[in-house]
């Protein structure tokens, strides 16, 4: 199985379509700025309040000033604001529609609701600190960000999200936590139950269908075998091995659907391969089918990424390198077995380290 590339088309209009969704999205979700102004007569004088819909449908007001010429005018500068911002937008949504048609992976609609309103809520603002998506849906978006399309364009209705337990206290917490979120979007999760009633939930899944939300945090020391409270997902996670690799320095980048378009973070390309090799080493013979899934997601992308980008493979590697010789057995065990269906990738991989 290989990955083809892109046409040259498509690769120029996702490089522009990431270039000004960072640019717009730097420091807020993208997205119209909800809400209107209004005006409040109290005790015979007329304030004016910024109103709006907050993510559990409450009306909520933002005190603006009275109505008066300085008011006014600060109310016209944001309705320049926004015109402005309203134009950028549709012009990034073209770009999006355009990249799509050229043949970009888009998510599903269900999985992309959700993360839409993670990214409104500030759990996934863009930067270190903030919550990273992993799993499938993140090895589809890196598709559009190295130019290809993937032999098997895995669809999934899981949602992964990973985030840090210690954060730096500079670093701005989500506006609501997932339970919040999840729980205002009206689309029926439930917490999963953990075998321990003890024990917060990590899970959340809608009953009656396959949409699923799974917490995740680096597990570093002994396992203790309780989940973690995680500032960045203002919830509860699971503790996993290998994970704080993963989800170190991740990129910021859109993920859309035939609908929209939100701002994420996800694992560097080449990390994000190499962990996949390090976990298909640590999975017991039950998940042989897992096993099986990493190994094909890290050769394509690793087949892509040591022909175009060897210089972020071997940075990868590095780092790897540096967090012990339990890394450094596991991937090398890891490497053999690949070569088995990949050989091109294990004799390159071989051949350098």
């Amino acid at each position: 199985m290989h990955a083809q590339p892109l046409p040259l088309t498509a690769r120029t209009l996702y490089a522009e379509l990431r270039e000004q969704a960072l640019a717009l999205g730097a420091t807020e979700n993208i997205g119209p700025l909800p809400g209107a102004v209004v005006a409040k007569s109290i005790r015979g004088r007329q304030y004016l309040y910024h109103q709006y819909r907050d993510l559990a449908g409450k009306t909520r007001q933002t005190y603006l000033g009275p109505d008066d010429d300085t008011t006014r005018a600060l109310i016209a500068r944001l309705a320049d604001v926004r015109e402005s911002r309203a134009e950028d937008i549709a012009r990034l949504d073209g770009l999006r529609a355009a990249f799509i048609a050229a043949g970009g992976a888009v998510m599903q609609q269900g999985p992309f609701r959700v993360l839409k309103a993670f990214a409104d809520a500030g759990i996934l603002r863009p930067g270190a600190g903030h919550a990273v998506l992993v799993g499938t849906h993140a090895f589809n978006a890196l598709a559009n960000l190295l130019g290809v399309r993937w032999a098997s364009m895995v669809g999934t209705q899981d949602i992964d999200l990973a985030g840090e337990r210690d954060i730096d206290i500079a670093v701005a917490k989500p506006d609501a936590g997932v339970p919040h979120v999840l729980e205002s979007l009206d689309m029926g999760f439930i917490p999963v139950p953990s075998l321990d009633s003890r024990k917060a939930s990590t899970s959340f899944r809608v009953r009656g269908q396959e949409l699923r939300v799974d917490l995740l945090t680096p597990l570093t020391g002994a396992d203790r075998g309780k989940p973690a409270f995680v500032p960045a997902l203002n919830a509860h996670a699971q503790a996993l091995r290998f994970l704080d690799y993963l989800i170190e320095d991740p990129l910021p980048m859109p993920v859309f659907s035939n609908t929209g378009l939100a701002l994420v973070n996800v694992p560097r390309p080449a990390r994000f391969a190499l962990h996949k090799l390090i976990v298909s080493e640590s999975r017991g013979e039950a998940f042989a089918t897992k096993t099986g899934k990493d190994r094909a997601q890290a050769a394509q992308m690793l087949e892509v990424m040591l022909e175009e980008m060897p210089d972020a493979v071997a940075a990868a590697h590095k780092a790897l390198v540096a967090r012990g010789r339990g890394w450094v057995s596991r991937f090398g065990r890891a490497v053999r077995k690949v070569s088995r269906d990949y050989p091109r990738v294990g004799e390159i991989l071989s051949g350098r380290w």
